[in-house]
């Protein structure tokens, strides 16, 4: 592993502590679309909690949320769809 990518995870990890409630909220919504839809992306989850409108990079602690949530990587992508996205690609998770 790179030091930047290794910067970066400890980056993501340390955001995600400090952002722990709102975490807890959205593990169970997280896991409860993946059972029902099979293939999920955090932008599904991010809808199905209202949480749409977001600036800059306020939400990067959502990169923990498949983790903790006890889901596992695809290996698949599917592109942003929400205005502010700007058509990134996004990991796909489904239940283990």
């Amino acid at each position: 592993m790179t030091d930047a990518l290794q910067l970066g995870l400890d980056a993501m990890w340390r955001t995600a502590g400090a952002h722990r409630a709102e975490l807890d909220r959205l593990i169970p919504i997280a896991q409860r679309l993946a059972r029902e839809r099979g293939r999920i992306t955090m932008e599904d989850v991010r809808r199905a909690a209202g949480l749409l409108d977001s600036e800059d990079r306020e939400l990067s602690f959502l990169g923990a949320l498949g983790k903790l949530a006890g889901l596992r990587r695809t290996g698949t992508y599917r592109r942003s769809d929400l205005p502010g996205s700007h058509g990134n690609l996004l990991a796909e998770w489904e239940a283990p």
